[in-house]
């Protein structure tokens, strides 16, 4: 307790020497607290810049300009974190190791090595103290939680909402063995998929503080320069690119949430290869089946029918008018109907609906959120390599091939029988347990 209410002073200190500047420049003055409270804040900076429904559109805006980067530790408390690790086995795992990391963020930071039969690997590792740090700030933000609902049950709610929402990031991403975990599934669902690449996992040498991984040549798209002097298809990088947020996300219902430029890579064969699997979004079949039925809709503009599976999928309350909720999608579908269908940015059609669901009292998903994000990420690098990439043309087939299979009325009976004999298979162990 004693550890939190200092932890809070610290905070209040930093909001104190802030201020001044908060008149000034606001935005500046929001980065730059957040940056000096420390590596759980850079992080839960970034966890609420796709948190708009907890913090507000303007602020969310001013937190996605964070850039994981922060200074590494000493190279003392690397080298105490490899023994406790590793011990005397590290000679037996490790040729060559460069203690200089070649990337430092809010949580771990990045080094290269070499293992003992010459294949080159990147060696994540959680910073020194992070566990008990990350504890110590959802303590304090906690301690905020009972002072503010003094004075405001709405704002205590918000800030325990944003602790539970650092509560759970702490859960996942301070076990590197979770996050192998996320990258051997998403290899695994898109090993047959070209163009696209997800680094092997060495479970044999990793733990929940160090993650081994394949180590990956290539330029980073952050170099744009780079990857617009190469001499590789830009036109068909992107198209990959797109069809593999396709296939993440309505074949598999599983994401990588964080593919920003700073995480993409263009290897040496022309492929896109993922990294930092920290963050990733789970979409259920029902929720992606009812987006790609409302993308559709729009295009269509059959915005009653836009309007009738926001509500049966939950999106907005049960009781919402549907001719009132017709009107406020037919609001946001005739801006963009009149354009080229290429244009139009699904990832901005999106970002307006979720805007739509809020003025109805509907709490946003977490998952549409995490979604809306990576469409945004995956758009402007898809466009940055081809100005002229039509996501629809290109989306068209293959969306037309999945639809048949997930939302025709063959894929809908089927369904339907499936979801019986799982009542029935339920039914049958229910009645099975009480004889027994």
């Amino acid at each position: 307790m004693i550890f939190s209410v200092l932890n809070l002073l610290r905070l209040i200190a930093l909001l104190i020497i802030f201020a001044p500047l908060f008149g000034i420049n606001r935005s500046r003055a929001i980065y730059l607290f957040f940056r000096s409270a420390g590596p759980s804040f850079v992080k839960l900076g970034q966890l609420l810049s796709v948190r708009a429904d907890l913090i507000g559109i303007k602020i969310s805006q001013v937190l996605s300009q964070f850039q994981d980067d922060v200074a590494p530790f000493s190279k003392k408390s690397l080298e105490q974190i490899i023994k406790e690790e590793y011990g005397d086995n590290f000679k037996k795992v490790f040729r060559e190791f460069n203690l200089n990391p070649i990337a430092s963020a809010s949580i771990a930071q990045v080094h290269k090595a070499q293992l003992l039969d010459g294949k080159l690997v990147a060696v994540k590792i959680l910073r020194p103290n992070i566990i008990k740090n990350m504890n110590r700030d959802i303590a304090t933000l906690k301690l905020l939680v009972k002072i503010i609902k003094f004075f405001s049950e709405f704002l205590a709610k918000t800030f325990l909402d944003i602790a539970d929402l650092l509560k759970q990031t702490a859960k996942y991403e301070l076990d590197l063995l979770h996050e192998a975990s996320n990258a051997s599934k998403l290899r695994d669902d898109l090993q047959n998929l070209k163009g696209f690449y997800v680094p092997q996992i060495y479970w044999q040498y990793s733990s929940s503080k160090i993650l081994i991984l394949e180590w990956i040549d290539g330029i980073p798209f952050s170099d744009k320069n780079a990857i617009a002097n190469c001499n590789f298809d830009k036109k068909q990088i992107a198209q990959n690119l797109v069809l593999s947020y396709f296939n993440q996300v309505y074949v598999h219902g599983f994401f990588h949430a964080d593919m920003h430029p700073g995480n993409l890579f263009l290897r040496n064969n022309g492929d896109i290869a993922v990294v930092d699997f920290g963050i990733m979004g789970k979409i259920d079949r029902k929720t992606r089946i009812a987006v790609a039925e409302v993308l559709i809709g729009f295009l269509h503009r059959q915005y009653r029918r836009v309007a009738e599976i926001h509500i049966d999928a939950g999106f907005v309350p049960a009781n919402t008018n549907v001719e009132d909720l017709a009107l406020s999608c037919r609001k946001i579908g005739e801006m963009i109907v009149g354009e080229d269908v290429k244009d139009i940015s699904i990832a901005k059609l999106l970002t307006n609906l979720i805007a739509m669901t809020r003025e109805y009292k509907m709490e946003t998903k977490p998952e549409l959120l995490l979604l809306q994000k990576t469409l945004l990420l995956v758009e402007g690098v898809g466009v940055s390599l081809d100005p002229n990439l039509n996501i629809w043309d290109l989306a068209r087939p293959w969306v037309k091939e999945w639809a048949k299979t997930n939302i025709g009325f063959d894929a809908k009976i089927r369904d339907a029988v499936s979801d019986l004999l799982n009542i029935a298979k339920k039914f049958i162990k229910e009645i099975e347990n009480k004889i027994l």
